[in-house]
């Protein structure tokens, strides 16, 4: 699935993202979507309203965030069928109200198999990075070592402080009830039997979020209510002509840790502007926002905004 991503916050992850950096931009009043299933009981609403306050009051208590993610991104279109193409670990950071840090660390490439009866074997990139940026409230920093740039993307001021919680995906970091229902038709998935989680189902409302994605799947683990998971179904999914998505989860949670743990890598330099690299480019872009368009500040999801993609119409489900 091809990606092009921006900063905020992924997963939220982003959570917080496939996560080259840039805004998404609006092209004016878009038209809302029609809500893609049936009105919630009054049960099915007080379910969903519960779950999205608490996860409200416990995303509020959040000063500092770290995880470790995987990711599994499926292109059936220029990749294999009925498995993934590409495999990743890497890191998520965040400080309120405005840093983040997404980096991949590690990333898998399917390779087919070279003769008939072999079989298909996943192979480790050496030498390229992954997406990796980091945000200091000011600015976005994307270091591109395939360019050997070090890109540094101005906010405007408007998008400076809380507005990292304000991505297209804002699942991981702020989840604000009265923005989440705004944007998205919300209901509670099926939580498999056993399985110490929450989840939610979420259509985008508009066609700007639409451009991006047909909808995104939340789990939310009870033991602290954080996302554990996150699947974003890429604009044109279709179960049997074209599966495209990616998922993500995040291990190693870690909220408002004690600083002094830190003393040998402070905690607050990982989000200060990278140093440039001997034989690196530093590019400076000016942000500037067409009149009347709404902007978004990165979301650290890894990557998932595909808003330069070419809209072509979406295939019926």
């Amino acid at each position: 699935m091809k990606r092009i991503f921006f900063l905020c916050i992924v997963l939220t992850s982003g959570l917080l993202g496939g996560l080259g950096t840039t805004q998404a931009q609006s092209r004016g009043p878009q038209p809302a979507i029609q809500p893609p299933f049936e009105p919630l009981t009054a049960q099915e609403q007080k379910y969903l309203d519960d779950v999205l306050n608490y996860w409200e009051q416990r995303s509020k208590s959040i000063e500092r965030y770290r995880c470790e993610f995987q990711r599994w991104e499926y292109d059936p279109v220029f990749g294999p069928a009925g498995t993934f193409k590409t495999y990743s670990k890497g890191e998520i950071k965040y400080e309120a109200p405005d840093k983040g840090l997404f980096k991949v660390n590690e990333v898998w490439d399917y390779k087919a198999p070279a003769q008939r009866g072999e079989k298909p074997k996943y192979v480790k990139r050496e030498g390229e990075l992954g997406e990796h940026w980091i945000c200091d409230g000011n600015s976005v920093f994307e270091p591109d070592p395939k360019t050997k740039r070090l890109i540094q993307r101005e906010l405007p001021p408007h998008m400076r402080g809380k507005a990292i919680t304000d991505g297209p995906l804002p699942f991981l970091f702020g989840a604000d009830t009265v923005k989440i229902k705004q944007r998205y038709w919300i209901r509670r998935l099926p939580v498999p039997e056993g399985a110490k989680e929450y989840r939610l189902e979420a259509f985008p409302k508009t066609r700007q979020d639409a451009v991006n994605y047909w909808k995104v799947d939340v789990i939310i683990a009870q033991e602290d209510f954080l996302p554990k998971g996150l699947v974003i179904f890429d604009r044109n999914f279709d179960p049997h002509k074209n599966p495209a998505r990616t998922t993500f989860t995040f291990e190693k949670r870690q909220t408002n840790w004690n600083m002094l743990l830190d003393q040998l890598q402070p905690w607050k330099s990982q989000f200060y502007e990278p140093k440039v690299p001997y034989g690196w480019k530093k590019v400076v872009e000016k942000f500037q926002a067409p009149q009347g368009s709404q902007d978004f500040a990165p979301a650290a999801v890894g990557g998932i905004n595909e808003a330069r993609r070419s809209l072509g119409p979406r295939s019926s489900r």
